[in-house]
């Protein structure tokens, strides 16, 4: 296992070694970025969309904001009401109030809901944003007096943040410090016949690799690189072991946010950019 770990990070440090060295793979990944800027235009709808279907699928489904918490029939309609609210973009806004004391609500029943600080953040982004459009509040000119234009420049900080400190808190609690469940998933789902380890070495290796990744959010390292792997790590689980989307689909959506905004603020990227810069 310790040979096994040990070639792993060398074929990773090769494999970043020489695509940092590969002239195409710079052209095409500055493609990519820039591409990807040019889709900021959708981000208040991208973040609607993704608290909206995942607020409408809680209360379908009949959980509070999250599987691990109990069943509530007047919660579930909430969620359903204000998922609508969001989709259409009518009374935005308050709506985006009214989430912030569920999450809170949320948050008091049950520590696990750290590991939805995507969604959070998702919310609070809905206040720096002006999110009323493409939407209703826009189309009746309904005013916006929640919109906080001075942590604009924040945004994306706030979004990797949240999104980092999630998969960070569930690569710790669920795989490195509690791993029984996860290590029961790996044995039903044949995970051990795809890798031949241990099932409990399968855990840690998902939870190392998940834990660099929230990390590496956090701090505005590779931040579009490090969205996109997440990205595929998170579409292969889902392909592999069907799991329901709607629990999820914040974690899709701020990530594919993080790639078109970049690091924002206070990364480490934007330390590296100004140095180069001023180095030149």
């Amino acid at each position: 296992y310790v040979f096994l770990i040990v070639a792993t990070v060398i074929v990773v440090f090769v494999l970043y070694w020489f695509l940092d060295r590969n002239k195409l793979f710079h052209e095409w990944s500055h493609h990519m970025a820039k591409v990807g800027e040019s889709y900021k235009v959708f981000v208040p709808w991208m973040v609607r969309l993704s608290l909206g279907i995942a607020l409408l699928g809680a209360g379908t489904f009949g959980y509070f904001l999250s599987p691990v918490l109990a069943r509530n029939d007047v919660l579930s309609f909430l969620q359903i009401l204000l998922g609508f609210l969001l989709m259409a973009g009518f009374l935005v806004g308050p709506s985006a109030v009214a989430i912030i004391f569920l999450f809170f609500y949320a948050l008091a029943q049950d520590m696990y809901m750290i590991g939805a600080f995507d969604m959070l953040a998702l919310v609070f982004s809905l206040f720096i944003l002006d999110s009323r459009r493409p939407g209703i509040d826009d189309i009746l000119g309904i005013p916006d007096y929640t919109h906080i234009k001075p942590l604009k420049p924040y945004l994306a900080t706030i979004l990797r943040c949240g999104v980092g400190i999630a998969m960070a808190y569930l690569a710790l609690y669920e795989k490195i410090l509690n791993p029984n469940l996860s290590v029961y998933v790996v044995e039903v789902t044949n995970l051990t016949e795809v890798i031949p380890v241990s099932a409990y070495m399968w855990t840690f290796a998902a939870g190392v690799i998940e834990l660099a990744i929230g990390v590496a959010l956090i701090i505005g390292l590779k931040t579009r690189l490090t969205s996109v792997v997440a990205l595929l790590v998170l579409s292969m689980s889902f392909f592999y072991f069907e799991e329901s989307v709607t629990s999820h689909v914040t974690l899709f959506g701020i990530l594919a946010i993080v790639f078109i905004l970049g690091p924002g603020k206070r990364s480490v990227d934007e330390w590296l950019h100004k140095k180069l810069y001023h180095s030149k």
